[in-house]
């Protein structure tokens, strides 16, 4: 099967191969297949000023595109800057027969994925299923590209009345467009009436969606987790059940579900960066380390590149020890990332802060954190990173106050992150139970000044016996004295010392914060 002339004459393809002997010989397969207008590319680079300069019809990348290269991360380079549209065809051309490839290559949706050695026929085949397929779904992707969901779901009817060869692409589109607008009965008839008629997991996956809009998560989740029995090799159904645990708080089920689909397809940095985050979030700094190490190699040198990637890192590393050497290579690698941006300063003097407080120093700890605050407060126009940062911070160094400010202003922009939430949201329990501590606190006599000064000596020699070795019944002993001390004097600047270097020995040992907590009448009474 050969594409039609008219066709041929106008379609203009690019080979994206690092062998040039590769390139000579697809470029001859292309020839006998009647394809005019060819271009070449041996570098990812090359590739990408080409597209940039004259958008190509097809493109058929090599899976294995030089020493750091792969078809994979060029294709999600290309879409992510909006270099290559949608109505242009992708091919992964390659002799990789290894099964996760074959599913990674498949998530990140390719148009075809063509194993060599093949024939010009085969060639030609595989181009005119392609080719025809955009040609039909072209002013789809192009009210899709303007961000005008009414324009899709008007072109998806034109499609399924004159196209119905390809009615279930043009009914998944809509059905997405549907839930984007709001419109969750119509979506829900849609993925009804596929599911109907064959089982394929995009439609149960989109329904699964529908009811979690609705707010029936735990029958979406029940509906997802049977979907992922059936279909263990469908990526979607990972990444939604992750998404539904996070957002709930669940961080551990969302890890899991996060990592099993790592585990069958490793090359999703979407993926990779909840996993980082969330290791962080929940202690796991070693974790957390190890897998932003990949995304960051994986991206070094493309416009994937982002600094947000290195501060993760960076954070992680801070947590651990004997990291000074590399803490100061990511930190010179992220600073070109930030070149021109008036918010570096902001990221360098929290980062400064997260590292004092790491090491015990809270005053250096509170004087960076300071001097953060005021640059944030300089900056010409709200910076989501610098604010999300210095929020993430202030809450490491105890500045609970200037981190909920800092949330409300991105709360406001509809840009905080969960993470960011769930911690504002713990903060303002703990700020409530100390107020009320206070207030019990000013009724009651006054401290007694040698009692206190006492105990904070003895807490201050428990902590240094907790710190190189983990003890529950040393940290115990901490934490009861905490709360006499506290409940003698909340506002006193030793005892509010005191609670955050033992907060910092916790967490670096893996241990819930202690909250500031008073003795109760009954308590004292006993």
């Amino acid at each position: 099967m050969f594409l039609p002339t008219e066709v041929l004459d106008k379609m203009r393809v690019v080979i994206a191969d690092a062998n040039q002997v590769v390139r000579t010989w697809v470029r001859t397969q292309l020839s006998q297949a009647g394809v005019k207008h060819v271009g070449m590319a041996g570098t990812s680079a090359d590739l990408l000023r080409q597209c940039s300069a004259t958008t190509p019809d097809v493109v058929l990348c090599d899976y294995n595109f030089g020493e750091k290269q792969d078809g994979l991360r060029v294709l999600e380079e290309l879409r992510l800057n909006d270099i290559l549209p949608l109505s242009s065809v992708f091919m992964i051309v390659t002799g990789e027969r290894v099964r996760k490839r074959v599913v990674s290559a498949a998530e990140f949706a390719p148009d075809d994925y063509l194993l060599k050695p093949f024939t010009s026929g085969q060639l030609g085949e595989r181009l005119v299923k392609a080719v025809e397929k955009k040609h039909a779904l072209k002013s789809i992707y192009e009210q899709m590209a303007a961000r005008d969901l009414e324009g899709v779901v008007i072109e998806c009817d034109r499609v399924l009345a004159s196209a119905p060869r390809y009615s279930m692409d043009a009914l998944r589109i809509r059905a997405e467009a549907l839930i984007a607008l709001g419109r969750l009965d119509e979506a829900a008839e849609i993925y009804k009436a596929v599911m109907a008629r064959n089982t394929v997991p995009w439609a149960r996956i989109g329904y699964a969606m529908v009811l979690r809009e609705r707010g029936e998560t735990s029958e979406a989740a029940r509906h997802a987790a049977e979907i992922n029995q059936e279909f263990p090799d469908f990526m979607g159904v990972y990444d939604f059940l992750g998404e539904l645990h996070e957002k709930a708080g669940e961080l551990e089920q969302a890890r899991t579900y996060y990592e099993r689909a790592d585990s069958i397809a490793p090359d999703n940095l979407r993926r990779l960066r909840n996993i980082g985050e969330i290791c962080l979030e929940s202690g796991d700094a070693e974790e957390a380390a190890k897998v932003m190490r990949r995304v960051v190699e994986r991206t070094e040198g493309t416009s994937l590149a982002s600094a947000e990637d290195h501060l993760t890192l960076i954070k992680s590393l801070i947590e651990l020890p004997d990291t000074g050497s590399e803490l100061n290579q990511r930190l010179n690698e992220m600073k070109p990332l930030l070149q021109g941006s008036e918010s570096a300063t902001v990221l360098a003097d929290a980062l400064e802060a997260r590292v004092k407080a790491q090491q015990g120093d809270e005053s250096g700890a509170r004087a960076a954190i300071e001097r953060a605050l005021k640059a944030h407060s300089e900056l010409q126009k709200q910076d989501t990173l610098a604010t999300t940062e210095l929020a993430d911070a202030c809450f490491r160094t105890n500045n609970d106050e200037a981190a909920a400010g800092l949330v409300e202003q991105l709360e406001a922009s509809g840009s905080a992150p969960s993470r960011l939430k769930r911690q504002s949201a713990r903060s303002a329990r703990e700020r409530a139970q100390v107020a009320a501590a206070q207030l019990a606190a000013e009724t009651a006599a006054g401290p007694d000044l040698d009692h206190i000064e006492a105990e904070l000596t003895r807490l201050a020699d428990v902590i240094k016996r907790l710190d190189p070795a983990w003890s529950d019944a040393l940290a115990e002993e901490a934490r009861n004295i905490l709360i006499d001390v506290f409940t003698l004097a909340p506002r006193e600047r030793r005892v509010i010392d005191a609670h955050i270097h033992y907060n910092r020995v916790a967490q670096k040992h893996g241990y819930e914060r202690h909250k500031p907590t008073a003795r109760t009448n009954s308590e004292d009474q006993e």
